[in-house]
């Protein structure tokens, strides 16, 4: 009796192993098809997003209005490895998970706003395998600069440098100093936190010229108020983790190399 009860409980342990890894292989497929089917829609949908944010916010800046010592501040500051990625960057201490391009993604690609947690797997395949892979560098650096989000007045939301200049020194952006451009260059990690002039702010000041002259040097890709963070929570890790899994360009482009000779 004892055999043969021991020979149920095997057989049941068994059929529930089956049927767990059957359901875990289902969601691996379903979750696979639906986020393939996202990026497809969002390479259909990239041109026409681009061409209304330049219809909505108009391009107000130009890399034109940026000299080398400037653009080179912000790369350094908001994604010091823009021009060698794919939209996404999960190895630069002090990117954070967030590149410019996936910055636009966020403005771009989630109309009804974007919310942390999945929709973080949205955005950055979006970011790298439709929104980096179809726009220019130059023109996503032009976009950044006439449509970043730079904070709250009056309850309106402030887009681009040109419009915080005007905001938060009333000037024109050609007619901002080096100084005041790096302050308005400072906001972009929380705008409504670090505002001109405020206690936050010149902290976050203070800290990008230690970074900026060598004198620190962040910690990991999270250190991005460059106060020694050496590594992220659990769940941060373990979506870094993750996120490498998914954007590495080689399967895809064995994936996309099928599809082509199909």
């Amino acid at each position: 009796m004892r055999s043969i009860a021991h020979s149920f409980r095997h057989l049941f342990s068994v059929r529930a192993l089956f049927t767990v890894s059957a359901v875990l292989g289902f969601a691996v497929v379903a979750l696979t098809a639906y986020y393939f089917n996202e990026v497809r829609i969002a390479r259909d949908d990239t041109p026409m997003v681009v061409t209304q944010a330049w219809q909505q916010y108009g391009k107000r800046l130009t890399l034109g209005n940026l000299t080398a010592d400037r653009l080179k501040l912000l790369l350094a500051v908001e994604d010091p490895a823009f021009f060698e990625h794919h939209g996404v960057d999960l190895n630069t201490p002090g990117a954070g998970m967030t590149t410019i391009s996936q910055g636009l993604v966020k403005l771009l690609y989630f109309p009804n706003g974007f919310r942390k947690g999945p929709a973080k797997i949205r955005q950055t395949l979006i970011a790298q395998y439709a929104f980096d892979a179809l726009v220019p560098k130059g023109e996503q650096l032009e976009l950044l600069l006439s449509i970043a989000y730079m904070g709250d007045a009056n309850g309106v939301a402030i887009r681009g440098f040109s419009n915080a200049a005007r905001t938060y020194f009333q000037k024109d952006f050609s007619s901002l100093s080096d100084e005041e451009f790096k302050s308005l260059v400072a906001m972009l990690a929380a705008p409504n936190r670090f505002v001109p002039g405020s206690p936050a702010h010149a902290e976050r000041m203070r800290r990008i010229e230690a970074y900026l002259s060598g004198a620190y040097r962040p910690m990991c890709i999270l250190d991005v108020e460059y106060d020694g963070k050496a590594r992220g929570t659990i769940g941060e890790e373990a979506l870094m983790i993750f996120l490498r899994l998914i954007t590495d360009a080689r399967p895809a482009a064995r994936l996309l190399a099928a599809n082509s000779s199909a």
